[in-house]
């Protein structure tokens, strides 16, 4: 695809951060709804099955569930403040002597010696210098901060599924490349022996082939070592059991074409790159922070409502109610407040230091990884046509060697380049798919949403 336009039109970031903190998460979590169904045993799991399974099933999507869950009750215990508070004491006391009170010659007893009291208490903040709504809009921030770098996370091990599914596919394809080899030099191996039966050639041709049948054949213990750990590492990061079995597709078809051409995708990123998100809201919940302190300077007026009760039989009203209206302010702390704003604020500006600089990185992240998905494109494209020569390559070197005009060497280093060929035009191929996954999550584009459009084509069995 190529590049219609060098100037920038990336615009600054929205205020996609002040949506409600679930609402970050839900594009990702609610992917496997949407899906329908995930993967049952047996059935063929596509790539985008696989990956909504990543957004719902992953150890990051759990914990970033937990996280949230976290910061959305740290939301509600600074709501908490906007209610008053009750309490409740009560207990039993046992003195050595009674209290008695002398005045003059003349004695009188206050208290009993043993004796239970009792205090119930109602307490209400009037008014602090707005410390409390700062300090909820602090923590909805930080709530909505959680659920960015939790779907960021998210993202970025749907990246890393992506990875795992490609080396398995990757693998699959190589084992059908051997399969190929070692079907071809068993068809060798067979015209050898008969031109060795005939005395057409030597014993040598005969060993040379052997030999190589048996490497071929060494090397497909390796594809099976490694698509098995591949499997195991796809499993695990769906959140599955890494020895369940996996059904994967043959082969994918050649990828999808991106959702738009490289400048749109810079400008969608500014908007929709998760890292980014995640930064901004990080910003707005530090800069809600340097409220919160600053706040700290303002006086606090309360009120409260108690009654008391002590058992007393010198008493007249064992029993008493009071109101109390209350003022307190700490009118000088030796510069503490003030160095506690700063130290919020030098957080803040640091955040908009890595901002700015990671809407430059991304410009850069996607420029390359435009270039990079393709070069992998084109790659695959000229692997393809180098595949069709060496199988004609092969074809003349089998029949000249009939002929007796080339070595059997001739002919088995001419079946080695068919196999290199294959090989490279599978690599190529699944390595276009991860240039263009890592494209679109630098773009902030949804994964599982993007590759469904993959559908069942290539997944047959």
């Amino acid at each position: 695809m190529p590049r219609t336009n060098h100037h920038d039109t990336r615009r600054p970031p929205t205020p996609a951060l002040l949506r409600a903190a679930a609402a970050a998460l839900a594009p990702v979590l609610v992917a496997a709804a949407a899906a329908g169904q995930l993967s049952q045993p047996g059935a063929v799991l596509t790539l985008d099955a696989a990956l909504r399974e990543i957004a719902s099933h992953s150890t990051a999507a759990a914990t970033s569930g937990l996280d949230l869950h976290a910061a959305a009750e740290g939301t509600r215990r600074a709501q908490a403040s906007l209610h008053p508070t009750l309490s409740l004491t009560g207990g039993y006391q046992a003195r050595d002597h009674n209290i008695v009170a002398k005045f003059g010659t003349l004695r009188a007893p206050e208290a009993e010696q043993d004796f239970l009291t009792g205090e119930l208490d109602l307490s209400y903040l009037l008014w602090d210098g707005g410390r409390r709504q700062s300090a909820i809009s602090s923590s909805r921030s930080l709530e909505a901060a959680t659920a960015q770098r939790g779907s960021a996370d998210v993202r970025s091990t749907q990246l890393d599924g992506l990875a795992a599914y490609l080396r398995v596919l990757t693998f699959k394809a190589q084992r059908q490349v051997l399969a190929q080899r070692a079907a071809a030099l068993k068809d060798h191996l067979r015209q050898v022996q008969d031109m060795f039966d005939q005395g057409v050639v030597a014993r040598n041709d005969l060993l040379e082939t052997e030999v190589r049948l048996r490497l071929v054949e060494d090397q497909s213990g390796q594809v099976d070592n490694g698509e098995a750990v591949a499997a195991e590492s796809l499993n695990r990061l769906m959140g599955r059991d890494p020895a369940r079995p996996l059904v994967l597709p043959e082969r994918l078809p050649s990828p999808p074409p991106l959702p738009a051409v490289v400048v749109e995708l810079e400008r969608r990123a500014a908007d929709t790159n998760p890292q980014l998100l995640a930064l901004a809201a990080r910003l707005k919940a530090e800069e809600d922070v340097v409220t919160l302190r600053k706040s700290d300077s303002a006086p606090t007026v309360f009120a409260e409502a108690s009654h008391t009760y002590q058992q007393n039989r010198y008493l007249v009203y064992p029993n008493a109610n009071l109101v109390f209206l209350g003022v307190s302010w700490q009118a000088y702390d030796g510069g503490a407040r003030e160095a506690s704003v700063r130290e919020a604020e030098f957080a803040a500006a640091r955040t908009r230091e890595e901002i700015a600089d990671l809407k430059r990185q991304l410009a850069i992240q996607i420029d390359q990884a435009y270039r990079d998905y393709s070069q992998a494109v084109r790659e695959a494209a000229t692997a393809e046509t180098n595949v069709r020569a060496a199988e004609e390559n092969l074809r003349i070197e089998e029949d000249q060697y009939k002929a007796g005009l080339v070595r059997t060497t001739d002919v088995l280093d001419a079946e080695s380049v068919l196999a290199e060929s294959r090989f490279s035009l599978v690599n190529q191929h699944y390595d276009a798919y991860l240039k263009q996954g890592v494209l679109l999550t630098a773009a902030g584009e949804d994964l599982p949403t993007f590759f469904a459009a993959v559908g069942s084509r290539g997944q047959e069995q």
